[in-house]
């Protein structure tokens, strides 16, 4: 209890940080599917990642996910995984990702997005994820970004 208790706290940390930086642009956007994520799997074997398709200067699709590095699964597809999380916080990878890409292209800002109960962490890592794409998406860079994490503790 004390370790999920660190990591919530860390979470919690790292979401204000990056929600007190100014609000990345979502305009002028360049056509093309972009692709942002982090440098390292975590402490758990998972790599959040986004990937941004732009059409006629609008997004048409947003995705938000994480791969194991395991055996190259998504998350949001790992119904072990949504067997033991759902009943405890009451949310899973692929309902939390869903309420977060939802938040955004209702908005289309990161500081709308409001933290999704029983995902702090996610919900920061959606929010970091975003802020780093934003500048390839105004740019047209489609070359992979990569993000620096922290790698939670086990």
């Amino acid at each position: 209890m004390k370790k999920l208790a660190k990591i919530i706290s860390i979470a919690a940390l790292c979401l204000f940080a990056f929600t007190a930086c100014s609000e990345s642009s979502f305009t002028d956007l360049k056509d093309g599917t972009y692709r942002a994520e982090y440098k390292n799997f975590d402490a758990y074997g998972w790599k959040d990642f986004i990937e941004v398709t732009v059409v006629d200067g609008e997004i048409s699709q947003l995705v938000y996910d994480a791969v194991s590095l395991e055996d190259g699964s998504l998350k949001s597809e790992d119904e072990a995984y949504k067997q033991q999380m759902e009943p405890i916080v009451g949310t899973y990878p692929a309902k939390y990702s869903k309420d977060l890409i939802n938040q955004f292209m209702e908005s289309n800002t990161i500081s709308a997005v409001d933290v999704v109960a029983g995902a702090t962490q996610a919900t920061g890592s959606f929010k970091t994820l975003l802020t780093n794409i934003a500048p390839s998406l105004q740019n047209g860079s489609t070359e992979l970004v990569l993000v620096d994490d922290f790698v939670a503790e086990k």
